[in-house]
């Protein structure tokens, strides 16, 4: 069993052994970023934050409170505070009956009218360049069944008309090759 002074982290008491040991990777990680962050311009500290936040890297309160250190550093470094994203908690702190929450999950669930008008001009964007791709390709296919030349489509055919053409021309060749030595037989023979 865990001692009750392994679960205090960073001034936290947490309930389970598992987050204690959490917050301390995250109080390792903050440390070993603080230690790098010095040399950032500002415009790299808000990438690497929006990165940590993506990556959901701090889950403890250990970690969020260095992700409130670093937001009030791009604060004061200039960095405008509605270009700062929120630090996402991802729990719940007050329990209530599940009832109670299902106004929330509704606003989860339900993409703001913008995004619904995005994702439909997404939408006839994607269905337009598919349509252009497929005529293309149809065209592409028309082209190469035209083409004189052979090609994976219609080389059969192509080689079995020179192979023809050839044979013709030898057949005429050989006729006239056969007529000029009978005329030469009947001249001296």
């Amino acid at each position: 069993m865990a001692d009750k002074a392994d679960l205090i982290i960073g001034g936290y008491f947490f309930g389970s052994y598992d987050d204690a040991k959490k917050a301390e990777k995250e109080m390792k990680n903050a440390n070993y970023l603080e230690e790098r962050v010095g040399s950032m311009s500002p415009k790299q500290l808000l990438g690497l934050y929006d990165k940590m936040i993506d990556e959901k890297v701090f889950e403890t309160p250990v970690g969020w409170e260095y992700l409130k250190y670093l937001r009030s550093s791009l604060i004061s470094k200039g960095i405008d505070e509605e270009l700062i994203r929120p630090i996402p908690l991802r729990t719940i702190f007050v329990t209530k009956e599940e009832n109670d929450y299902s106004h929330i999950a509704k606003l989860y669930v339900k993409p703001a009218k913008n995004e619904k008008n995005k994702l439909k001009r997404n939408l006839m964007r994607s269905v337009v360049v598919n349509v252009l791709l497929a005529v293309l390709v149809i065209a592409m296919f028309i082209i190469a069944l035209k083409s004189p030349s052979p090609n994976i489509l219609n080389y059969k055919q192509v080689i079995t008309d020179n192979y023809a053409a050839w044979e013709q021309e030898l057949t005429e060749r050989e006729a006239a090759v056969r007529e000029k030595e009978k005329q030469y037989e009947n001249l001296g023979g």
